[in-house]
């Protein structure tokens, strides 16, 4: 081996420790197998050297393999000597193997060839880090949203496990009748309705979402009217008249109303929330009653007429009968469920 190739190797193998006042038992082993690397690699140089001069073939073959012997040795000491303290955890044919292969580089180089191209496995370690610098940012950024979700998620449960359990709605009455009456103490939960501009109204207290009325001859027109039952009446009395036959039916059919198909007829408690007790003709809120001229759809205007609208609730005092609402003052009443007697209704959803 020329001189050429005997610095080269020196210098891939040269390192000098940093200097401790008090070296753990990891740096004392790692310092331990390092210098038997170091003494290794002049074993061999001596004897790449030896056989340049003699070109003796076994002498060659006879001191490389008692330099191997020496790094096993000294690698088996120091992993006894430290034992858990070593952090290696290949054995010392493996680095054997590797400063074999750096000699026979080296040796390589210094007759004009090339060494490996570790620059270009370097290009693409630094390409691999970039992007698992990337995949880092997004998943932080990632987790930072969800932690902001889930702050947001837990504020908001701990604000309806703070709500005092469900209450009732107010009447809407507001004038007082002496201390004690209804208007005086308006309790319960105010109304609130909100316009989902597609025919619909929700109730943003109960989570009821109702059909809007119209007075233009539709499906929704204020002014239809329908029966109770029809085919049972005096037998089983069900829900079979008009209204599930014809009005139900056609606000269920195909996509539904308003993107919905599970309409359903108001039980008499749901009705009842739509009356306002401070006012008459209609007893109802303005969400229900604004804008209604002839020809108006359930896109422009709310209609409730001063009439009876059925409930599906049945009396239970007589079942060939069901409670409906006047919506004119408010009250609520039963009457039969006979064929020929046809109210006006609003349908539901929800709740």
């Amino acid at each position: 081996m020329t001189r050429r190739s005997l610095f080269v190797l020196v210098a891939l193998m040269g390192f000098v420790p940093a200097a401790h006042a008090a070296p753990t038992p990891q740096q004392l082993c790692e310092s331990a197998m390092e210098l038997a690397s170091a003494k290794y690699a002049q074993c061999r140089l001596n004897a790449e050297s030896k056989y340049s001069k003699t070109l003796d073939a076994a002498k060659r073959t006879a001191a490389l393999t008692k330099c191997s012997t020496n790094l096993s040795t000294a690698f088996l000491k120091a992993t006894d000597k430290y034992v858990g303290a070593c952090a290696a955890t290949e054995p010392s044919s493996a680095f054997d193997d590797y400063l074999k292969q750096c000699s026979d580089d080296a040796t390589a180089a210094a007759a004009g060839a090339t060494l490996p191209d570790y620059v270009a496995d370097l290009a693409t370690c630094n390409a691999d880090l970039t992007t698992c610098d990337g995949d880092l940012a997004t998943c932080t950024t990632n987790l930072a949203t969800t932690t902001t979700d889930l702050t947001t998620c837990e504020g908001d449960l701990a604000a309806c496990e703070a709500l005092p359990p469900a209450r009732l709605l107010k009447t809407g009455q507001t004038t007082s009748y002496g201390p004690g009456s209804d208007g005086d103490l308006q309790v319960g939960i105010e109304q609130g309705y909100t316009d989902n501009l597609d025919g619909t109204i929700t109730d943003i207290k109960t989570g009821l979402v109702w059909e809007k009325k119209s007075d233009d001859g539709s499906l929704h027109d204020v002014d239809n009217t329908y029966s109770w039952s029809i085919a049972s009446y005096g037998t089983t009395n069900v829900l079979d008249g008009t209204i599930a036959t014809t009005f139900l039916a056609a606000l269920n059919a195909g996509g539904g109303f308003a993107g919905h198909t599970d309409w359903r007829l108001p039980n008499r408690k749901e009705l009842e929330s739509l009356t306002n007790l401070e006012v008459f003709g209609p007893s109802t809120f303005p969400a229900f009653n604004t804008g209604c001229t002839p020809g108006c759809t359930v896109l422009e205007c709310s209609c409730t007429r001063n009439d009876y609208y059925w409930s599906s609730s049945t009396w239970a005092f007589g079942t060939n009968q069901a409670w409906y609402l006047a919506f004119f003052d408010g009250r609520a009443d039963v009457n039969f469920k006979e064929p020929g007697a046809t109210f006006r209704v609003r349908a539901v959803r929800g709740g």
